[in-house]
């Protein structure tokens, strides 16, 4: 509670991860290499100023049945792992968080382009298992900050009779099934 105002920076953030046939890995479950989602290109969501970032953090060995250490411990330093925050403008900061070490393609004081590739998905931080982990909030502080509610251009959510219906300029609310391959031809209007 900075300045005696509860926040809550998490507030619509989405942990990103990628499943195949339900599962989100193939192989060593202890591998982060065998998580379908590490090692995917991380993109800007708009043009901006990079006005923090951390790379260096190395990842975890993903969760199992047998527990979960992670690779440092865990604090309020570093429970985002290797992370970049991008000031969009209008007091609004995305912040990505968990990235692969090494992958880190801007460091503070860079501009990007809305798309461009800033870094690669990992496992760092307080990350049981590769993902990304992205939010929007009112301060580049990760933590001590207020999320932002922000819109997805469009995707696909599967539905309860397993059809895929299409959305766009839409926040997906609760936990679903989301596809983000659509053709433009056959993106929503």
């Amino acid at each position: 509670m900075p300045g005696g105002v509860a926040q809550i920076a998490r507030r619509y953030a989405i942990d990103w991860k990628i499943y195949q046939n339900g599962q989100m890995y193939a192989g060593d479950a202890r591998d982060v290499r065998s998580y379908f989602s590490y090692g995917q290109e991380v993109l800007a969501v708009a043009d901006g100023e990079v006005v923090q970032a951390r790379d260096g953090m190395p990842d975890n060995i993903p969760r199992t049945a047998a527990g979960f250490t992670p690779a440092v411990p865990i604090s309020m330093d570093t429970v985002a792992g290797n992370f970049i925050v991008l000031a969009l403008g209008d007091g609004q900061f995305a912040q990505y968080a968990h990235l692969q070490p090494g992958s880190l393609r801007v460091k503070t004081g860079d501009r990007v382009r809305r798309g461009e590739v800033v870094a690669r998905v990992g496992g760092s931080g307080d990350a049981r298992w590769p993902h990304l982990h992205f939010q929007v909030a009112d301060s580049p502080d990760i933590l001590a900050s207020e999320g932002l509610p922000y819109l997805l251009d469009q995707y696909r959510l599967k539905v309860a009779d397993g059809e895929w219906e299409r959305r766009a300029n839409e926040f997906p609310l609760g936990d679903g099934v989301f596809d983000f391959g659509l053709d433009t031809s056959d993106a929503p209007k």
